[in-house]
């Protein structure tokens, strides 16, 4: 792999490396735990894309290619300092002083360096995608220890080797023919965008129903190296229009890519796994192409002005997609729109010579895509081996616990840390709330395929606000039932109640799992009559668990109460469910049953593993 085309690969890999920290920073810590108006995280998250523009400017009062090793630089000790951080202010401002080095990088190169650029951003992502499918989808930033810091190190130490190799080059302009139209730069930051939400999203893949997790994530592995020969060579599709076809129909393929499966709503079917492979190839080749549009005179500040808006572009549809949920506005078109932003400049643009010199496109595309392999069929060997928990003799242990997206108070992935003191419970059931399975604004994680395979339980997912979005259960007890019930909207992201039957003792139980989503202060209280519909007709006994967004004694909490439902925890009131940083004492998680139980050996620890505690409670048979 030539100097020029590595570099950027190894630049776009680290980016996405403080992409996968940044984003989920702005939720947790920026956005103090839900307190912040999503309106206020989307300004500050604008205001680092809005800096990137400021790159031109600089590039006319010194070199270009001094602002792209700036630029580099910041990224680098960025990355490397990011490492060292542990949560909290100093993880949001170094990740976001890291990204802004990073942008700087990518308008500086696009100035400086053009010609290895986009087919650069396809190897970059393929890259990324590998590293993220090797490390079981938990990166390098959360896995802590010598190891993992040695191997950000070496990372780092090979871009800026490859960033000094090519410093006595980075200023000369290019020949006009090997530079990039300027309007091709403009696909940068949506490809990004668009790759990590779907095609490149190796998480996505295991959420999606019939596949085993390694045969799943290592399909979106290697399509994503295969997309790289595409990228050198576009001319293989034949015509632009078809990979801009293809990659707009796998945009609508993620949209609305949703079916019921097995009694549950809304999950990702298995064809959507083949969406992701056309859309990364398609994506790859539509990059190729727009790296072959002629350009007309060599113009440099434009060509960082376009990429600037591009980035931008990132950060704009980014907050329409995911500020939708909290906004209660529909979403599905931001994918197809990426796609279409992506695809037309190479569509209705006049293509001269080849996007990057490499003899061997598909001799190098095969290579990574047999790295891929290896990499993703090595992930079982290290990964921990299962250590389920060991519940009471007597009585049923029902655990309930808002994960908060794997993310704790200080803003670190915690999902070990929450394995752990589930663990601890030593609960037959548990209901999680705020499952995510692969949302790129989390960082790309299957929380709920991670924590069920740690703990050995089997997992039952219900989808909420999209297909990989929701709340699950997990028990080691038989299971005989599973159906779940679309609820009313109310709240930002969705509630469904996952209806499932078990057997427990010689007797059939129904646990519902629900995370409930109300309107501003319960008003109307549809959602929550409907939850009380499901229960009255549901095989008795009956368990509701889950964050319930409710309090004893509200009117919502009535609703339920005359359903027939009694409270787990009532002798033990007050029993707070969520920490000091809210500042408030609030009793919003609940386990709740039918009649005919004791209830005895409660427990809500303290622990800053969430912005919620988990809670259990075991059911003990009345006499």
């Amino acid at each position: 792999m030539r100097s020029p085309l590595a570099r950027v690969t190894l630049g776009v890999a680290i980016l996405i490396d403080v992409l996968r920290v940044f984003l989920p920073s702005l939720i947790t810590i920026f956005g103090s735990a839900g307190s912040t108006p999503a309106e206020l995280i989307g300004v500050y998250a604008l205001a680092w894309f809005l800096a990137a523009f400021l790159a031109v400017p600089a590039a006319r009062l010194v070199r270009p290619g001094l602002v792209a090793l700036a630029g580099a630089a910041l990224l680098a000790v960025g990355r490397i300092a990011l490492q060292l951080t542990d949560g909290g202010p100093p993880q949001l401002w170094v990740a976001s002083a890291a990204l802004l080095g990073g942008l700087w990088w990518l308008v500086g190169t696009a100035m400086a360096a053009p010609g290895a650029l986009l087919p650069g951003v396809v190897w970059g992502l393929a890259v990324a995608t590998g590293l993220h499918t090797a490390l079981d989808t938990v990166d390098l930033m959360w896995r802590g220890g010598v190891g993992a810091a040695a191997v950000v190190v070496f990372e780092v130490a090979a871009f800026a080797a490859l960033l000094v190799h090519g410093s006595s080059r980075v200023d000369s302009s290019p020949p006009v023919e090997d530079a990039p139209a300027p309007r091709a730069l403009l696909t940068v930051g949506p490809a990004i965008l668009l790759w990590n939400l779907y095609p490149g999203s190796p998480a996505h893949a295991q959420a999606s129903d019939g596949w085993a997790p390694v045969p799943a994530a290592l399909v979106v592995a290697v399509a994503g190296f295969l997309a790289t020969a595409l990228a050198a060579r576009p001319r293989w599709t034949g015509h632009p229009i078809v990979p801009g076809v293809a990659l707009v129909a796998s945009a609508a393929g993620f949209a609305f890519g949703e079916a019921t499966i097995d009694g549950v709503h809304g999950v990702a079917p298995w064809w959507t796994v083949m969406a992701q492979v056309v859309g990364a190839l398609a994506l790859g080749a539509g990059l190729g192409w727009a790296a072959t549009l002629t350009a007309v005179g060599d113009r440099p500040y434009r060509r960082g002005l376009l990429l600037a808006t591009g980035l931008l572009l990132f950060m704009i549809f980014a907050f329409a997609y995911y500020a939708a949920y909290d906004l209660g506005v529909p979403n599905d078109y931001v994918p197809i729109l990426v796609a279409l932003v992506i695809a037309v400049p190479a569509a209705l643009g006049v293509h001269g010579g080849q996007s990057v010199r490499s003899a061997r496109p598909v001799v190098a595309a095969l290579a990574g895509a047999v790295v891929a392999a290896v990499a993703a069929a090595l992930v079982p060997v290290w990964r921990p081996a299962p250590v389920a928990p060991e519940p009471p003799a007597e009585g049923l242990r029902i655990a309930a616990y808002n994960i908060r997206m794997g993310f704790g108070v200080a803003g670190t992935l915690t999902l070990r840390e929450q394995v752990e003191v589930l663990r601890e419970l030593r609960p037959h059931v548990i209901a999680l709330s705020e499952v995510d399975r692969a949302w790129f604004l989390n960082g790309g994680h299957d929380d709920l395929r991670l924590i069920a395979e740690s703990l050995g339980l089997r997992m039952i997912w219900a989808p909420a606000a999209d297909e990989v979005w929701g709340d699950a259960l997990l028990t080691n007890l038989p299971v005989t039932s599973v159906r779940n019930h679309v609820l009313v909207r109310g709240g930002p992201t969705g509630a469904q109640a996952l209806e499932v039957g078990l057997r427990w003792a010689g007797r059939e139980v129904t646990v519902i799992a629900t995370h409930l989503q109300p309107p501003s202060n319960w008003e109307p209280l549809d959602q929550v009559e409907q939850l009380a519909d499901v229960v009255r007709a549901a095989p008795k006994p009956v368990v509701v668990a889950g964050d319930l967004n409710l309090e004893p004694g509200e009117p919502a909490w009535d609703v339920l109460v005359a359903a027939g439902l009694v409270d787990a925890f009532a002798d033990h009131r007050p029993f707070v469910t969520i920490p000091s940083v809210r500042d408030e004492d609030a009793q919003i998680d609940h386990i709740l049953t039918t009649p005919g139980f004791r209830f005895v050996d409660p427990a809500n620890p303290d622990v800053p593993h969430s912005d919620h505690r988990p809670v259990a409670v075991t059911l003990v048979p009345a006499a």
